[in-house]
């Protein structure tokens, strides 16, 4: 144990000076150059130039609006291997579409945490819940958007499995994987409808705002709800993220938690 403890060492010391050698030797000096980069630049000016706003996406978010308004395609597929993965998750757990008896197989880790701990939960679950509605309402205006929405979104079903158990997400929240699978397919289908909808006036797919290639736009549709300034398509297609990414990842923890000695009892092993 000495032996590995020391070469692990003197490896880490190896590596130290090697990096403070190519530091000093003038490793660093490949910089970024002082100016802006061409597409750095059309960045700029398509996406948050408030002082010519004719082609821009009218989103503060320069990283949500370059995902939905010029890399929306990218974007649709990026959520569409997303979707297949999920599926090639459930399609693997189909067999846990079987009806689960409360039994204590699983012991005081199946019945869940401490007092403190569910306590904690319970304190925090809608605190996070707030945070992430918060962040997929706000992601056309501050950094965020329906992905990393999703993602906080998912912390709360993780934390209730942790903490309480699975069957209390599913017995007593009544937050089944047929709910998931539900509302996981209905954040896909809208992003689909809010997708197509330029086409249906003459735009191009997946348009926000006008652009010299494609001058009609939903954003006079799209633009306002209420009192509430939005940024046309930009606002609906966060939302239906939220929805896709969070209960798909929800999905899969449900799957994921069922204890390893049910899963083998319902496969005969």
């Amino acid at each position: 144990m000495k032996v590995k403890d020391t070469a692990m060492g003197i490896a880490i010391a190896l590596l130290l000076l090697t990096v403070m050698a190519v530091i000093l030797l003038g490793g660093t000096a490949h910089t970024p150059s002082a100016g802006i980069r061409p597409l750095a630049e059309f960045y700029l000016k398509h996406c948050i130039n408030v002082y010519n706003t004719t082609w821009w996406t009218s989103s503060p978010a320069a990283v949500t609006s370059m995902l939905w308004d010029y890399r929306g395609i990218d974007t649709y597929y990026e959520t569409s291997v997303f979707f297949l993965a999920i599926i090639g998750g459930v399609a693997l757990f189909r067999i846990a579409e079987v009806k689960l008896k409360a039994e204590n197989e699983g012991g005081g880790r199946e019945l869940g945490l401490s007092i403190i701990v569910k306590t904690s939960t319970r304190i925090t679950f809608p605190l996070i819940l707030i945070v992430s509605v918060s962040i997929a309402l706000h992601g056309h205006l501050n950094p965020g958007g329906g992905f990393q929405a999703g993602s906080i979104l998912a912390v709360c079903p993780l934390l209730l499995i942790a903490s309480f158990s699975r069957r209390y997400l599913e017995d007593r929240l009544e937050l089944s994987r047929a709910k998931c699978i539900a509302l996981f397919t209905a954040g896909l289908v809208l992003i689909a409808l809010v997708a197509a909808l330029p086409l249906a006036i003459g735009g191009a797919l997946m348009q926000n705002q006008p652009k010299h290639w494609s001058p009609k736009s939903p954003w006079e549709l799209l633009t306002k709800i209420g009192p509430f300034e939005l940024s046309g398509t930009i606002f609906f297609l966060d939302i239906a993220e939220l929805l896709a990414v969070g209960f798909g990842f929800t999905l899969l923890f449900l799957l994921l938690s069922m204890p390893e000695k049910e899963f083998k009892r319902l496969l005969g092993l």
